[in-house]
């Protein structure tokens, strides 16, 4: 089979959507599937990256969140997926790259797969911050933009079955195929040396991985960390990642005089990055806009115990008592409460390793993968 891939992000961007796009690349080429990636960048050029074609188009930073970059050639991406003929396209954002690949199933005549990973109106606070246009008119319209794009998929495919709630399309197939895990990359090793790195030594550790950005609410973290000090007061936070909200967040950290106990370790490479998940014991995230949060699913592949907001996809993974515990978002005492917990009894703390175990081992990508073809194969013309 032939699949065209468009994605508004990639390396060396490093988020959710690229890690699950490189992972079914991965996969899919490695079964015997010819896989090109259509997406953007300030190098243009086809380069291979995990053994597939990868066409970059002309791109610029987009000043209002510059982790991200916006392309401007719309022509190239389809002429160029054209002549590559895929039996399916599938596209992983709905922004410029997504419109090239809806132009190009148009033109084909092939099926287009949209997968939906995060809410557009959750980013438009950035906009507001350089337009004049309310909040709220900017999230209307980026809503109504969104379920338009997703209406002219075939076939709508979402992380985890919350996530659909954040769409509004009328008798459109959607499906669930979990982003997956190469299972395989995590576990114990490394947890010692990670922790020598960052001065880390036997305390307890809460990590919170993932970009650094507001929507994250990485705030609310900080915030119990007086509180879980208190019953706990060598215990350190481990702030993996970069992203626009870390100069907010270390300015949070200096306010509440929490220098010797947060630790902000930046960015971390791909290949380092499981063994931040081994020098931890417990990850909380406070987040409301997780769509499925690979993170928790990474948590669990390690054994980690999940603390996470009750909002979003956090709770289709998060069994309370099971694997982890949830509260309400921004609840920082109810938080600070199951974080406690989870450092001081050890029993607790091995029972729900067992649990996350348990979870994790039904989210391997061989596993996804195989759904995924499944979708395709059911979609082709």
């Amino acid at each position: 089979m032939r699949i065209a891939v468009f994605t508004d992000t990639f390396v060396p961007q490093v988020n959710g959507v690229v890690n699950a796009v490189r992972q079914f690349d991965r996969m899919l080429s490695a079964a015997g599937h010819t896989v090109e990636v259509f997406t953007e960048g300030k190098k243009p050029g086809v380069y291979v990256i995990d053994g597939v074609d990868v066409h970059r188009y002309r791109a610029f930073t987009f000043l209002p969140y510059p982790e991200f970059e916006y392309a401007v050639d719309i022509i190239g991406p389809v002429r160029d997926a054209t002549r590559f003929k895929p039996d399916v396209v599938h596209t992983h954002t709905p922004f410029v790259m997504g419109y090239c690949a809806w132009r190009t199933a148009k033109r084909l005549g092939v099926p287009l797969v949209g997968t939906f990973h995060t809410p557009v109106d959750e980013y438009v606070v950035y906009l507001s911050k350089r337009f004049k246009l309310s909040r709220l008119i900017l999230r209307r319209i980026a809503r109504a933009y969104q379920n338009w794009f997703y209406d002219k998929c075939d076939v709508i495919i979402v992380p985890a079955r919350s996530a659909a709630m954040y769409l509004d399309v009328k008798g459109k197939r959607i499906e669930v195929v979990s982003n997956g895990l190469d299972l395989s990359r995590y576990g114990v090793a490394g947890r010692q040396e990670f922790r020598e790195k960052f001065g880390l030594g036997d305390a307890p550790v809460i990590l919170h991985g993932g970009r650094l950005s507001f929507e994250k609410r990485i705030d609310g973290v900080i915030k119990a960390m007086p509180l879980v000090l208190k019953e706990a007061p060598d215990a350190k936070l481990l702030i993996v990642g970069k992203g626009p909200a870390r100069s907010s967040l270390e300015a949070l950290v200096a306010k509440l005089g929490l220098q010797a106990s947060v630790v902000f370790a930046g960015y971390v490479s791909d290949e380092d990055f499981p063994r931040a998940f081994a020098a931890a014991d417990v990850l909380a995230l406070n987040s409301p806009v997780e769509t499925q949060s690979l993170i928790v699913l990474e948590a669990f592949a390690t054994g980690l115990p999940v603390v996470g907001a009750n909002a979003g996809a956090i709770p289709d993974a998060v069994v309370p008592g099971e694997n982890g515990f949830l509260f309400d978002t921004d609840d920082i005492e109810a938080m600070a409460r199951h974080l406690i917990r989870i450092i001081k009894d050890k029993t607790l703390r091995e029972k729900l390793r067992d649990g996350a175990l348990r979870t994790a081992s039904q989210h391997s990508l061989e596993k996804s993968a195989s759904r995924l073809l499944e979708i395709y194969d059911s979609i082709k013309k």
